[in-house]
């Protein structure tokens, strides 16, 4: 199977100085467990990714303030790991399990089009 009939879309995103708190309820109003972090909205400018675990960790278990701390402090930065569209389900696994991640960004011709997590992958076992 391939990644493009895995992955989710459209992609959470937000911009680098949005607040925590504005990208959980992005999350939470997207149901997604990540967001992108983007210049100017832009799926071509992707320069970090932010995931629940992350806010968790950096900003809730350390007691901050989400709507004081940006997502620029907490994302993982640029280059992110990514995966092509046309990419098998197999080699997002190994790359998921090669880097200990579970979401992958989907690109195509360098611009982000989806992203694909574990969960996706899933999908693939009968």
């Amino acid at each position: 199977m391939k990644v493009r009939d895995l992955m989710s879309y459209p992609i959470a995103t937000v911009t680098p100085d949005a607040t925590v708190q504005e990208a959980v309820r992005r999350m939470a109003g997207e149901k997604k467990a990540s967001v992108l972090v983007t210049g100017e909205g832009l799926l071509k400018d992707g320069l970090g990714i932010v995931t629940t675990s992350q806010i968790f960790l950096e900003v809730f278990a350390r007691g901050r303030n989400p709507a004081k701390v940006l997502v620029s402090e907490i994302m993982t930065p640029a280059p992110l790991i990514v995966i092509d569209l046309d990419a098998s389900s197999q080699e997002a696994a190994t790359l998921m399990q090669k880097h200990n991640i579970r979401r992958l960004p989907v690109v195509k011709e360098g611009a982000l089009v989806g992203i694909v997590t574990s969960k996706d992958l899933l999908k693939c076992v009968r």
